[in-house]
């Protein structure tokens, strides 16, 4: 890897982490963390982007913050986005050329029995960043959530 790479991710994950101390996250990083502790293997990025698509769907289709997911598509690179699901399409988009769009639970031995227990363990660890949704999910929601990422 370039070094100029390298120091752009450096960069990027400064940022970030700086963001995260002074904004907080949201559930989805609860969520992850439960994954992650019950297969240590899965990196916590990997974990993020495997439900990150129904994590977010599951507010677009509550109807919780759309002009904010609007805002979001348009900064990912759809100009004239002008409905929530945008933000669906442009993650999706960033994911494949990643190529991250093939990660699979089932590749770090999740099997869809967990998905309440995770959904429990995520809440109980890691109370406050439920707070931070822009709407209720409840362990139902959660273990939902996991349901639909699975592959």
């Amino acid at each position: 890897m370039l070094l100029s790479s390298r120091t752009g991710v450096a960069y990027g994950s400064t940022i970030a982490g700086l963001t995260m101390q002074l904004t907080s996250t949201t559930a989805e990083h609860s969520m992850e963390h439960a994954m992650s502790a019950f297969h240590p293997t899965l990196p916590h990025g990997a974990g993020l982007i495997m439900i990150s698509n129904e994590f977010y769907r599951f507010f677009i289709e509550k109807h919780a913050c759309d002009e904010r997911f609007i805002k979001m598509a348009k900064a990912m690179g759809i100009k004239d986005a002008d409905k929530p699901e945008d933000f669906l399409t442009a993650l999706y988009e960033l994911q494949k050329a990643c190529g991250v769009d093939n990660l699979r639970m089932s590749d770090y031995g999740f099997t869809q029995d967990e998905f309440m227990q995770l959904a429990v363990n995520a809440r109980e660890t890691n109370p406050g960043l439920y707070a931070a949704n822009p709407c209720e999910l409840t362990d139902e929601d959660a273990a939902e959530i996991y349901r639909k990422s699975f592959r």
